[in-house]
């Protein structure tokens, strides 16, 4: 996602003490890894395959039966991506694959420029080794292909041109998202932290600070970008800015995201709000509480939120609790992980 950018990929020594043994944060970092990362990109790498698939079922006898078997795989790829969406860290910062697996916001339209000039590129060209890994970002994941299935501007039904530029989009997507899986299975989070200092650092702790800065700055991301923004909550509204907006995936995307967060504070044994609780019970609780509160307000927006018919007073006003509640929920948890001994530094997502 090009708006998340900037992420803290190596980590820093730790000066403030912590209030949990340093080999207590290996079992809910590894819990994470496993049970949020390792399963995340497992299913996100088979949902990207079936997407591959049903888009070559698609071109080999095209119709709007086979048209939207096609959407419906990009659907539950689009979502399995939402699980796994926080984290900007390890094998997916190989070849700018997580900005190309979303390049949003498109603010400019450079996806849809870019896929038409593809359109007019031999396809012998498109099949040369390496020609997607050094491609635009912008036409190498699933935005590019929601344009290809959605956008006005291309007719895959129709045009042939369309139908090899979606399967080839949707072939090297689909490797991508198999590498990264595979590249974690026999995998640690350890392994992609380094000691710039030479001065020896707890791998794990510096892990999982490394997870914890992500997170919080993925709840800026879901309150700012991917709420705030596109209806207006401060000024102009812009529903294209939403995302995935062509797919009415803007609103579902935001529960994958939310419920992700509580399976991030319980993985581990023991996990994150296990630690937590023996130390720092209150802020435990609040954020336990924060995190089951963010998703039943979300539920309770219309499925058509992001659609134009409401006005945007209205999309505000009943936005406005979960946006609160979202803001809450990140205080809690920075303040929770800080009282752990945790360093959270700036917003890294913020700036180009």
């Amino acid at each position: 996602m090009k708006q998340l950018s900037k992420y803290i990929f190596l980590a820093m020594s730790i000066a403030s003490p912590i209030q949990a043994s340093a080999n207590e944060w290996q079992e809910p970092l590894n819990g994470i890894v496993n049970h949020v990362i390792k399963n995340g990109y497992n299913n996100y790498s088979a949902s990207a395959q079936k997407l591959q698939n049903s888009s070559y079922a698609f071109c080999s006898t095209p119709s709007s039966q086979t048209l939207t078997q096609a959407k419906d795989s990009f659907k539950e790829n689009t979502l399995d991506w939402q699980k796994i969406q926080w984290l900007n860290f390890g094998p997916v910062t190989y070849f700018m694959r997580y900005y190309a697996f979303e390049y949003w916001p498109d603010k400019k339209g450079i996806t849809q420029r870019q896929l038409r000039a593809l359109t007019q590129t031999d396809t012998e060209a498109m099949d040369a080794p390496k020609f997607w890994t050094s491609a635009s970002i912008a036409v190498r994941g699933l935005t590019a292909i929601e344009s290809l299935l959605y956008h006005p501007d291309f007719d895959p039904i129709n045009s042939q041109k369309h139908c090899d530029l979606l399967k080839r989009v949707t072939k090297h997507h689909s490797e991508s998202a198999n590498e990264v899986s595979l590249q974690w299975k026999n995998a640690s989070a350890q392994d992609w932290v380094f000691d710039e200092e030479g001065s020896g650092f707890d791998k794990e702790k510096a892990a999982m600070e490394l997870f914890l800065q992500q997170w919080i700055e993925h709840m800026s991301a879901v309150k700012d970008a991917k709420l705030e923004t596109p209806i207006g909550y401060h000024g102009r509204q812009n529903l294209k800015l939403a995302e995935f907006y062509r797919s009415d995936l803007s609103l579902n995307s935001i529960h994958e995201n939310l419920k992700a967060y509580r399976k991030i504070y319980h993985s581990g044994s023991p996990s994150l709000f296990d630690i937590a609780i023996k130390s720092q019970p209150e802020l435990a609780k609040k954020l336990e509480a924060q995190l089951i509160e963010n998703q039943r307000l979300a539920l309770q927006l219309p499925s058509d939120f992001f659609a134009p018919t409401q006005e945007q007073n209205e999309k505000v006003t009943m936005a406005t609790p979960l946006v609160k509640s979202i803001s809450l929920s990140q205080s809690y948890l920075t303040n929770l992980v800080t009282n752990l001994g945790f360093q959270i530094g700036f917003n890294s997502r913020d700036g180009d």
